[in-house]
């Protein structure tokens, strides 16, 4: 707009709109300078402003924390994904690689590592053993492709029923194969501490009278009642059971994990023990606890001392159950800091061959320590 055009305005319409048509320009004008020119408003002179900063600042800490959340959350799925699809190399879940391990060890000479993978009774009891096998397992080149766990269900009832009672519900029979068609039969099953190797034995073809014809299952049924037998043997021999009481809890919730009940009821003493009324909801509290860890190697099994239990309860206990009673603890999903979890009072049987259960109670323990 030109100085005549404001000058006409002027003088038609006076003063006020001549300046209102500036402030137009003027603004216009302003409006063209840099976003960084404007200066922001002194919270000072907002009345609130204070409080409104530390809402935001406290809904800006709540966000991130969500988010950090989220992405704890993420990352524990993820793992649990990883875990889920483990491979096939993991000791804690194959038995091929415990085997594997073991003989690793043995060759290495390391009755430590040998102790993390196997836990034969007979070697455990004669150290001697020990050497016999480190030997053994010196002569022998070990391929992983001449291993395989045998399927459990080409086995009769009978003989699945007997294995699980004598090295659990979820034990497996891994094959090596040796020359002229001979095998070692390996045992493995899950305790608290993982994987372990419970027993060995070698079987020929024509062994046992069954010819050479015979098919691979009743081989390995044969070997699983011979085995049982020797293992009842050396326990006679050595008046001691050959699973330790943590063991033996380790393989009862096995069993209830793998709602085997014949199994729990046996492995728990059967007539002689606390649940010898074999009635069917005695195991079920364990199989549902069971359902929270995706194996017994998940839950925390151990020993407690007699003289870390409270005095009255030792008193009650040696009365009850006398002197060779243990006090074994499962504790529950938040660790031993809470108290919760289930005690296992464990003896040997009559015929010292066994640990059986005398007491069992799930309930915050802490009472019962000193």
């Amino acid at each position: 707009m030109n100085e005549l055009n404001i000058g006409k305005l002027y003088k038609q319409y006076g003063l006020t709109l001549a300046l209102a048509v500036l402030t137009i320009l003027l603004t216009a004008a302003c409006s063209k300078e840099e976003p960084s020119s404007v200066q922001p408003t002194s919270a000072a002179s907002i009345p609130n402003a204070g409080k409104s900063v530390r809402e935001e600042s406290e809904t800006s800490a709540s966000a991130k924390e969500s988010v950090r959340t989220a992405f704890q959350q993420e990352e524990q799925v993820d793992r649990q994904a990883e875990q889920g699809s483990a491979p096939k190399g993991d000791t804690n879940r194959n038995p091929i690689e415990a085997v594997l391990r073991m003989y690793e060890a043995l060759q290495a000479d390391d009755s430590e590592s040998y102790f993390q993978h196997a836990d034969i009774p007979s070697v455990r009891i004669s150290p001697a053993k020990l050497k016999v096998l480190i030997e053994e397992a010196g002569k022998r080149e070990v391929r992983p492709e001449r291993f395989m766990v045998f399927d459990k269900e080409m086995l009769d009832q009978a003989s699945r029923q007997l294995l699980a009672i004598t090295y659990g519900s979820q034990a497996e029979i891994v094959l090596e194969e040796l020359s002229q068609g001979d095998h070692n039969l390996w045992f493995v099953t899950a305790f608290t501490d993982g994987l372990k190797v419970v027993e060995q034995s070698t079987i020929y073809p024509g062994a046992y009278e069954l010819g050479r014809e015979a098919a691979m299952e009743e081989l390995i049924a044969v070997e699983i009642r011979h085995t049982a037998e020797d293992r009842a043997f050396l326990a006679a021999k050595a008046k001691m059971p050959v699973l330790t009481p943590v063991q033996t809890v380790s393989l009862l919730y096995q069993a209830a994990q793998a709602e085997d009940q014949e199994t729990f009821y046996a492995i728990s003493g059967g007539a002689e023990g606390y649940f010898s009324g074999h009635y069917v909801q005695d195991m079920v509290e364990f199989t549902e606890w069971m359902k929270s860890f995706e194996s017994v190697q998940h839950v925390r099994i151990e020993p407690v001392s007699k003289e870390n239990i409270a005095e009255n309860y030792r008193v009650e206990f040696d009365k009850r159950f006398g002197s060779a009673w243990q006090f074994i603890v499962a504790w529950g999903s938040e660790g031993e800091a809470s108290y919760q979890g289930t005690y296992w009072i464990m003896a040997p049987g009559g015929d010292e061959s066994r640990y059986v259960v005398r007491q069992v109670l799930t309930a915050n323990l802490e009472s019962f320590f000193r």
